[in-house]
């Protein structure tokens, strides 16, 4: 077949202006994330691991190397793989701090609560207040980084330069970290599986995905080390390993593929769970639901708090997609009002929902709520009645659980700074904050006796309630982390009592009614979370009962002031609902205890079990209830890339992939399998059980196994990691740049001569410093294309700055033939961002470049030649939620000044204003109204030129007048087209000034589709039906959009389209076929056609 060179060429030209034009317009919006901070890094070394922290963190580093070596030596254990490289740990003090992280491009919301990423395997955690949180994110991480190494060489770059094509599904990856971490299955886990059997939402494996993934995947590898063996675990990492194949190896260990196992995995947990139902009752059996998400929609109804007249509640829900507070009615639920819009200002950048603390005033005027707000959490009160915000000036790093005084104007707070939590105080007449707890413990869920004297809380602080009996030397990581009891602080003494006394257990919200002689509070210590009652009697006997006997797990209960009322929190159908009981102090199981589910008896009661019982009470292990929260009550933190590509990544960053594995307070992996170690480290490698060389004399008891010592492998080879007084050293970071990626690709044609290109991406530890290097090489230097650039993220304001060579081709007609000519764009870059907050900013840039037009046919022909500058800024928001193909709610807009002085004689001169205004409207689920209004107007000598017309990435596209709208070096450089208008060519209407209006209504018309012929599926399969109207014009004299003749009105420069679509997600590319017809308010036109590529705006 003969290829038409001169036709191949303008596609290519076209495409690449295309392209330009296109991320430009992408990366015009997208949220931001703020470095409010400068982070002064340092790092510690251990055996087996480079631990990096800053500012006040060398405790929670120093907490870290203790967990992860004793974390280590359990998961080779249970796998029987070893490491080849060491793993990077990064800590950050609080989640506020961990968001601002520069080695993840993504924003990382509430919820997530670590990630490990592959480029250089580094596992990011926060600490979040939480000690038993902090251990257990570890453990998950390093899971995540251990199975990087073993199965990925611990980077992308091996897994190019191998072609390693093993992909684990998530409830692989996410389920292994779960159960390695928290020692096969815990509570909140079989309390949440229980829910799901007994209510059927429960797939299969290989329709699990999302958060359940974390659930099920613990639950299933739990079961397998049940009913097939603890080896198997490992058996099944080798045979991974082996054939580089999920299913293989799951056929290769079982005998059975994925979808038998599930099945079998599936009916055990029925056989199970089932039994339950006869010892238990389900929560709408005892008590009233008062939200419905299937109705509502969302999955989060969550912190009820019932106002002190007892007539209504405030809670969140994330029914209309982002997490809000609601005040309704509480004996009917019925919503009154939206207290608060979260997630889309920064007042209320994010409303806290795994730690919430939400609380009336006395006189039930005003609401305290704690959130997210900038660099720091805050506290606001809002005026119920008028909506209006106050924030108060404490200052911690992060805030939670606020409980407002129910007789005076103070406020119980969890405040967390740095290495600890504690319980504060904060006077709203003299301004004051006081610590009342101030010690290393964590402190959590305050909540206030009726005569506000005393403050009683949860707490793991065992028998430490006098801080003069804390140890100098004392180690939070030898301590019992899993033990939460109930406990009580004087607010004047600040003298703490001991209410609750199990082991293992979760006890948490103390509420009282008008007596101060007995409360609720929640236990988990028959293994699912119920109410229990704790009061004494006339004999002086204290009584400690359970008032309910629930299936599902119940939390953050919530009393009205008269003590008739209580609400609560409940996993109902998949969702989380809130339930109302009529006077609870009344009710009576007449039970002193409740069954204990057979994990408790299993696990956690045999006479082996260390859940040895101070008290009468059952003994059982558990996480605290923010840490069960944590566990449930969460989004996904799946990345879905798509496009108008920052702001699906929520990033401010440049994205290059998304390998990330976070944890939704746990952590997505990438997992490895075994292999013999000795093909690895050489023959001499064991697991040495008597030394544990690389850790201070401090830490080395922490580790319950023997550290691993490989003699042959030089990465774990540490020196002078340890001070004289065997405390760790401390090192200054220093910026050292190492690959995160090279590719590349090359040839040589008899024809063209050396062809090829490369990429190549290096950065430092911390991201903080990017270095980038792209080549395209053709023929030669002067047609190639190469660019090398910086980045600098570490500070508020990120900038970059670059140099670069194109080389593009045009083909022109001369009257007397076509001629070939070559337009070269040599140059420089500035560019800089400044974040307002997290969806406001300001982008300024600078380029300076040399643009040559050369007739490579005609050399005669002199080479034309320029020199430009071209400053620009803009002013940007977003706070859109992103949908399948484009963003579903919310706004945003950019508004810039572009300009080109005219300091040369032959230079060009003109100013640009541009704007485009975005609005997107949930009308339902799936179902979305977009409406976008877009323009702008260049002034000068030589102004900027819009043309209007077409669609992006047009595939089989059109020019209007046949050619391309270039013909001199202005409009290769400066031309932007103004998309979409369809029902035309490109460029229909060109001129310095151009406005474009979009209405677009999107919907689903096949979700899911098998064809019965091939083995093809197809789902998400989205419609548009879209009106589009533009005008594009340079004499405002000469614009005149509608004429009349003959009598009737038809457009004249006003151009108008309409039609319809589909949109869909094939092969990773977003396709996109629209029918459009123009009108001209008389008749329409034949149908345009248009197949491309991009998503919509």
């Amino acid at each position: 077949m003969k290829v038409n060179y001169k036709i191949l060429i303008k596609i290519l030209l076209f495409a690449f202006i295309l392209l330009f034009s296109i991320n430009n317009s992408y990366s015009q919006f997208g949220k931001n994330k703020v470095q409010y901070k400068y982070f002064d890094w340092k790092y510690l070394q251990t055996k087996h691991f480079d631990i990096y922290f800053y500012q006040e963190g060398y405790p929670l580093a120093e907490f870290a190397a203790a967990v992860a070596e004793s974390s280590l030596v359990s998961i080779i254990n249970n796998t029987e793989f070893h490491i080849a490289n060491r793993i990077p740990i990064i800590i950050f003090n609080s989640h506020n701090e961990f968001q601002q992280n520069n080695i993840i491009d993504e924003f990382l919301p509430e919820g997530v609560g670590g990630v490990t990423e592959l480029f250089k395997n580094r596992a990011l955690i926060p600490f979040e207040g939480n000690y038993e949180q902090f251990r257990h994110t570890i453990h998950h991480e390093l899971v995540h980084a251990f199975m990087n190494d073993v199965f990925y060489g611990g980077s992308v770059q091996n897994i190019i330069a191998k072609n390693i094509t093993l992909v684990f599904p998530m409830w692989f990856s996410e389920g292994m970290c779960e159960y390695l971490s928290l020692d096969g299955l815990d509570k909140g886990t079989d309390e949440y599986m229980r829910v799901g059997i007994v209510n059927d939402f429960i797939p299969p494996l290989e329709y699990i995905y999302g958060y359940l993934s974390y659930r099920a995947g613990q639950s299933f590898f739990a079961w397998i080390s049940s009913y097939y063996g603890e080896y198997k675990i490992a058996e099944l990492f080798r045979n991974i390993k082996t054939f580089g194949d999920v299913d293989v190896g799951f056929k290769e260990t079982f005998k059975l593929d994925i979808q038998e196992i599930s099945e079998k995995w599936l009916r055990e947990l029925k056989k199970n769970y089932w039994t339950d139902i006869t010892d238990r009752e389900e929560v709408t059996e005892f008590s009233k639901q008062l939200t419905d998400a299937r109705r509502t929609g969302g999955f989060y109804n969550i912190s009820p708090v019932i106002s002190p007249q007892g007539d209504k509640f405030v809670f969140i829900s994330n029914r209309d997609d982002f997490f809000d507070v609601f005040l309704a009615d509480v004996n009917t639920g019925q919503v009154i009002d939206k207290i608060i819009e979260g997630n889309t200002t920064a007042n209320f950048e994010e409303l806290q929902v795994l730690t919430p603390g939400v609380s009336w005033s006395p006189d039930g005027s005003k609401i305290a709520i704690s959130v997210k707000a900038g660099d720091q959490d805050a506290i606001f009160l809002v005026d119920i009645n008028s909506g209006r915000e106050t924030r108060l000036p404490v200052s911690l790093n992060s805030i939670s659980y606020v409980e407002w005084s129910p007789v005076n104007n103070k406020l119980a707070l969890v405040g967390t700074n740095n290495k600890q939590s504690d319980i504060y105080i904060y006077d709203l007449n003299t301004k004051k904050l006081d610590n009342l707890t101030n010690d290393i413990f964590s402190d959590l869920n305050p909540g206030w006796s009726p005569d506000g004297k005393y403050i009683y809380f949860t707490s793991d602080r065992a028998d430490y309630t006098d801080p003069a009996l804390i140890p100098k030397d004392f180690k939070m990581w030898e301590h019992d982390l899993n033990t939460k009891n109930l406990y009580k602080i004087d607010v004047t003494t600040k003298k703490i009592t001991r209410e609750t006394n199990s082991r293992n257990v979760n006890d948490s919200y103390a509420q009282f009614g008008t007596d101060t002689s007995r409360y609720l509070y929640v236990s988990d210590i028959s293994g699912i979370s119920n109410i229990y009652m704790k009061y004494t009697d006339s004999s002086g006997t204290v009584i400690d009962k359970p008032i309910t006997n629930s299936l599902n797990p119940i939390d953050q209960i919530t009393l009205s002031k008269d003590g008739k009322k209580l609400l609560f929190v409940s996993l109902h159908n998949g969702a989380y609902e809130i339930f109302s009981i009529n006077n609870p102090f009344e009710k009576n199981l007449y039970l002193n205890s409740l069954k204990p589910t057979r994990l408790v008896s299993e696990k956690y009661l045999k006479p082996d079990s260390t859940g040895i019982s101070k008290s009468d009470s059952l003994n059982l292990p558990e996480d605290s209830t923010e840490n069960y929260i944590n566990k449930t009550i969460i989004t996904d933190s799946s990345y879905a890339i798509t496009s108008d590509s920052v702001s699906y990544l929520d990033s401010g960053k440049t994205n290059l992939t998304n390998n990330n594995d976070s944890l939704l307070i746990s952590d997505s992996i990438f997992t490895e399998s075994k292999i013999d170690s000795s093909k690895i480290y050489g023959e001499d490698i064991k697991i040495n059980l008597n030394k544990r060389k690389g850790l201070p004399d401090s830490l080395s008891k922490a580790i319950k196994t023997d550290s691993i010592d490989y003699q042959n492998n030089p990465n774990f080879q540490v020196a002078e990691n340890l001070n004289p007084d065997r405390t760790f050293k401390i090192n200054n970071y220093k910026v050292r740049f190492s690959p995160d990626y090279v590719y590349g690709n090359a040839l040589y044609s008899n024809f063209y001569g050396l062809q090829g290109y490369a990429q190549l991406s290096l950065s430092d530890m911390m991201g903080n410093h990017r270095l980038y290097f792209l080549s395209s090489m053709v023929i030669d230097f002067q047609n190639s294309d190469f660019a090398v650039y910086y980045f600098n993220f570490p500070h508020r304001i990120d900038y970059g700055f670059g140099a670069f060579h194109t080389a593009r081709f045009v083909i022109f007609n001369k009257g007397h033939g076509d001629n070939l000519y070559r337009y070269r764009n040599i140059g420089m870059t500035f560019n800089a961002s400044y974040p307002l907050s997290r969806f406001k900013r300001f982008d300024a840039s600078l380029s300076l470049l040399r643009v040559s037009k050369e007739n490579l046919d005609d050399s005669s022909e002199p080479i034309e030649r320029k020199y430009l500058a071209t400053p620009s800024i803009s002013f940007v928001h977003d706070n859109t939620l992103p949908g399948l193909t484009a963003p579903i709610k919310g706004s945003r807009y950019n508004i810039s000044l572009l300009a080109s002085p005219k300091f040369t004689k032959d230079g060009v001169g003109f100013s640009s204003f541009l704007f485009d205004f975005r609005r997107y409207f949930k009308l339902a689920d799936d179902f979305t109204l977009a409406m976008r209004w877009a323009g702008g107007a260049s002034f000068g000598p030589n102004p900027q030129r819009f043309y209007i017309g077409g669609t992006e990435n047009w595939i089989n596209y059109n020019f209007e007048n046949r050619t391309i709208p270039i013909s001199n070096i202005e409009e290769f450089i400066f031309s932007q087209p103004g998309f979409p208008l369809r029902g035309f060519n490109y460029d229909r209407a060109a001129g310095s000034k151009y406005t474009l209006g979009n209405i677009e209504f999107r919907y689903p018309i096949i979700k899911y589709l098998i064809l019965g012929i091939l083995p093809i599926g197809f789902q998400d399969i989205m419609a548009v039906t879209f009106l589009d109207a533009g005008m594009a014009w340079s004499d405002n004299n000469s614009l005149k959009p509608i004429t009349k003749i003959d009598g009737r009105y038809r457009t004249k420069d006003l151009l108008i389209g309409m039609g319809f679509g589909t949109r869909q997600i094939f092969l990773g590319l977003p396709l996109k076929f629209d029918i459009a017809w123009n009108y001209n308010l008389q008749k329409f036109s034949p149908p345009f056609y248009y197949f491309s590529l991009g998503l919509d705006f």
